[in-house]
């Protein structure tokens, strides 16, 4: 009696958990074993225990697709072309989703090419197939898909090399004689070499400026400049070096001095032997005037630099023949220092810096 007593409320006990444990249901179920097995070893009552929650599948990760450059570049285009005839040229391969045409800031037109944008690669490659050499607003424009910039710099690259090899290297003659005329310059260079190209830079009325350029390829240029730098041409000591870009300049290895307020009868040879006690003088010139012939009360004398210094700081003041000098390192036309009194650097280095024409640049 005592026994079912205990197992009524047990049974009780087991019903109150499992209506308010949400946790517990039908499956939680109580086995009575009968009379004789009752309480034994073995549990009375079992309770299932609650199966652990499954886990949930992981998402699958995506692989990021390939993305394809559906940007394209379209060159050689008019100065007069707008957005409409490149969107008109173009969405009829496909979706234009932008268009970038960079303007001139002073004039607001196109600068002559332009980038448009397509929806996907298949659009892309047939609006380049279609459109490339095609004509836009009267000019024969040129697309391509549009590279990144270290693409554009390594192309650019290749190009100066190959129009290098192409064109030879550029030599620059300095000091020249007026009366030098081409074909004696090529003459001259002709012995180290095939000369590409030679020409002699004139000012606007169409007198030569005293310096020129020849192209040859880089073995024979290299060796012209070697032996020819120093020696005369026409009369006068040439200053032979290999050509910089526009804007770059040489180091010069000799200093080129300014020997002003000279006597009308100072004769070269006079002012050489005065330079001559300081150093070894590598060139030495008195401007001419073209008309008369007689010299124009200037000189200027080119040294090593540090005999260029002693002998500017020596005969600057000196007397001689009867005019007091001035000598000063000779500036070039165009310098926006003091005037040295006589017409300008007009010799045969005469060039105007102004225009970026500096001693051994590709300006002219």
């Amino acid at each position: 009696m005592y026994l079912d007593r205990a197992l009524i409320l047990l049974l009780a006990s087991v019903g109150a958990v499992s209506g308010f444990a949400p946790g517990f249901t039908s499956r939680q179920t109580s086995r009575v074993v009968s009379g004789s097995t009752l309480f034994s070893e073995e549990a009375a009552v079992s309770v299932d225990a609650e199966a652990p929650a499954a886990e949930a599948p992981a998402a699958a990760v995506e692989e990021p697709q390939s993305t394809y450059d559906t940007q394209i570049y379209i060159g050689n285009l008019s100065f007069d072309t707008a957005e409409s005839d490149l969107r008109a040229a173009f969405q009829q391969h496909g979706s234009v989703t932008k268009i970038s045409m960079p303007l001139n800031r002073e004039t607001m037109k196109s600068r002559g090419f332009a980038f448009v944008t397509m929806s996907n690669a298949e659009e892309t490659a047939a609006a380049i197939a279609a459109v490339n050499e095609s004509e836009i607003t009267g000019r024969t424009v040129y697309a391509s898909e549009s590279l990144p910039k270290e693409k554009v710099a390594e192309g650019k690259k290749k190009y100066q090399a190959k129009k290098q090899r192409n064109e030879g290297s550029k030599i620059y003659i300095g000091n020249l004689n007026f009366d030098t005329t081409e074909e004696d310059l090529s003459a001259a260079f002709a012995a180290y070499g095939d000369v590409m190209d030679c020409f002699l830079p004139t000012d606007y009325e169409g007198n030569p400026r005293g310096f020129g350029f020849v192209s040859m390829d880089e073995d024979a240029a290299a060796k012209a400049i070697e032996e020819l730098n120093g020696t005369e041409l026409d009369g006068r000591t040439l200053t032979v070096n290999k050509s910089l870009p526009k804007g770059q300049k040489a180091t010069p290895k000799q200093i080129k001095l300014y020997v002003g307020n000279l006597s009308w009868g100072t004769e070269e040879s006079t002012l050489r032997e005065l330079f001559e006690e300081y150093g070894k003088v590598v060139d030495c010139y008195s401007p001419v005037d073209r008309e008369t012939g007689q010299h124009r009360g200037f000189a200027f004398v080119t040294m090593d630099p540090d005999d260029a210094l002693r002998a500017a700081d020596e005969t600057d003041g000196y007397e001689l023949d009867g005019r007091i000098l001035r000598v000063n390192e000779a500036q070039p036309k165009g310098y926006g220092g003091r005037s040295n009194d006589n017409d300008g650097y007009d010799g045969g280095d005469a060039y105007d810096e102004s225009a970026d024409e500096s001693w051994g640049n590709d300006a002219y």
